[in-house]
């Protein structure tokens, strides 16, 4: 009779201690966390990034202009953007807004997509330079001189 309560207080003894090691694993697993790690851009000698210097004018000059929505500047003006050296692409997304010279004038902005590695088909290309007319006058329509549809 002893031998067989000693031999289920040792399968207890066993199973409270795969128990135990069983939660320790777990909480160890949830307190570790996970590590993600940002997508990082290729720097092989192929995949330069290089500074690329680009003049923005406008018509008239003296627009104020913005980079990634940061002020860099009045036209004529030099800015440098990184970009991939083979294809002449940009890296990341850029907004260049051209804020009025004159009062009643209209705000302009160029666009340009980026992308993570050197592609001909994925980012836009560098251009020389960035034009913006300020001499422009966009319509207005009130609602009288909108054509109304003739239906039969």
């Amino acid at each position: 009779m002893k031998s067989c309560t000693k031999m289920t207080r040792g399968i207890k003894m066993k199973n409270s201690l795969a128990i135990n090691f069983l939660i320790a694993a777990v909480i160890l697993s949830l307190l570790s966390g996970c590590k993600t790690t940002p997508k990082q851009i290729s720097t092989s000698p192929k995949n330069q990034v290089k500074i690329f210097p680009v003049k923005i004018v406008s018509e008239p000059s003296g627009a104020k202009i913005e980079v990634n929505k940061n002020y860099v500047g009045e036209t004529p003006l030099t800015i440098n953007i990184e970009g991939w050296e083979t294809t002449r692409t940009f890296i990341r997304n850029y907004s260049i807004i051209a804020h009025p010279v004159k009062a009643g004038g209209q705000m302009q902005s160029k666009w340009y997509r980026g992308w993570n590695e050197p592609s001909l088909s994925r980012g836009d290309k560098i251009p020389n330079t960035i034009y913006f007319n300020m001499n422009l006058i966009y319509p207005t329509l009130f609602p009288s001189e909108i054509p109304r549809a003739v239906f039969p």
